[in-house]
């Protein structure tokens, strides 16, 4: 109880107002729409406080989220792509792991927003070019599940570079999400023990998360619901529209100083 008044009084109304906005969003966006605009909700967080905390009162709420949803991932997930994903995301972690204090907020939002928006860009040439369905590249989901493990690591923005792959194997939205879903809480869950390592988890950033979880449903059910009455092809529309302003929130976040 006391840590919870302490986190409470620790932060203003505003940061509760941003990280509630913020937690929601990652709710909406992990549980319908494949992680694309939950890029937004750390730098929307850290506005009020550091990247470092921001970030560790994230990670158990993003656990939570993954675990609300687990049993409707765990049903739909695609077995094929989490085998070939997974093992390079450990890979990717491992050196967000090595390189986390050497790796620079302004630099890594940079890179993923221009390596996003460079995906959008191609992919929209080459549905103008290439009518046929899409082939597997199974070196590509190898190359995007070890950057987006990394990518997961130092920022919790792991979602626009595994979606690029995830857009190419033309599955179902609930194939998509659900797979998804158990690539997310599978690494989420392999961060607790490096962050705590690495002095970015305590009591009262616990406790902050604690005071947010009641938001976690709310957006959960609010982007399963979407997913279910969306079409295929407006879902998958509406992903790559969040990747796009995923990917110009990311660019401005590493120009601007």
């Amino acid at each position: 109880m006391i840590s919870l008044l302490q986190a409470l009084n620790e932060h203003s109304a505003l940061f509760f107002a941003l990280a509630a906005i913020s937690v929601v969003i990652l709710g909406i966006s992990k549980s319908g729409f494949g992680a694309g605009l939950g890029v937004l909700a750390p730098p929307l967080m850290a506005s009020q406080s550091s990247l470092a905390e921001a970030l560790a009162i994230l990670l158990p709420l993003l656990i939570a989220i993954d675990l609300f949803g687990l049993r409707r991932f765990w049903s739909n997930a695609d077995r094929r792509i989490l085998k070939l994903i997974l093992w390079p995301a450990a890979l990717g972690m491992l050196m967000g792991y090595l390189f986390f204090s050497l790796i620079t907020p302004k630099v890594l939002s940079l890179s993923i927003g221009i390596f996003t928006l460079l995906f959008l860009i191609q992919g929209l040439v080459m549905s103008r070019i290439d009518l046929k369905e899409a082939k597997p590249y199974p070196w590509l989901g190898r190359l995007m599940g070890g950057l987006s493990g990394f990518t997961s690591f130092v920022a919790h923005i792991g979602g626009p570079p595994i979606t690029i792959y995830m857009l190419r194997e033309k599955v179902s939205p609930m194939v998509y999400t659900s797979t998804l879903g158990i690539f997310f809480t599978i690494m989420n869950l392999g961060k607790l023990v490096p962050y705590a390592h690495l002095d970015l988890l305590n009591l009262n950033q616990l406790a902050t998360s604690i005071l947010l979880l009641p938001l976690v449903p709310i957006g959960v059910y609010i982007g399963f619901y979407l997913a279910k009455r969306i079409s295929a092809k407006w879902y998958f529309i509406i992903v790559q529209f969040c990747l796009l302003v995923a990917s110009i929130k990311l660019i401005a976040d590493g120009l601007l100083v």
